[in-house]
């Protein structure tokens, strides 16, 4: 339900989900609130770097600092594991594009017609030391 509110195109089915809990390069977190899960983060771990698949947080808990707290904890758990995380963000999704960077994520490129819509993404990258 989080995904699918979150992402008015792209969103991912039920499937997909269900997928990620067979593949063996998907790590999973997590957020919850009350016993209620209101964030995740689905990242792929191949050699020493991690690619963010899917992040989303519950409407209602957003502007609250939950997501950041969700993808640096995320992030964290895999230090010393992976050199670099990646991930894709809509040109125009600004508030997403403000909290990558503040977490130290940089833009790498422009990626032209990403998105089934025909929107452009941009490739962040967070180098880790």
């Amino acid at each position: 339900e989080i995904n699918r509110r979150s992402f008015t195109t792209d969103a991912w089915g039920i499937h997909s989900f269900e997928k990620e809990f067979e593949n063996r390069f998907s790590e999973r977190f997590v957020l919850e609130s009350d016993g209620k899960v209101v964030g995740y983060v689905i990242l792929w771990v191949v050699g020493d770097e991690a690619t963010v698949m899917s992040f989303a947080l519950d409407e209602d808990f957003r502007g609250k600092g939950l997501g950041r707290f969700l993808l640096s904890s995320a992030i964290r758990e895999l230090r010393g594991r992976v050199r670099r995380v990646i991930l894709d963000v809509r040109k125009t999704n600004v508030r997403a594009i403000n909290l990558y960077r503040s977490l130290g994520f940089r833009v790498v490129r422009e990626r032209e017609g990403y998105y089934s819509d025909g929107e452009n993404a941009l490739l962040m990258e967070l180098e880790l030391p």
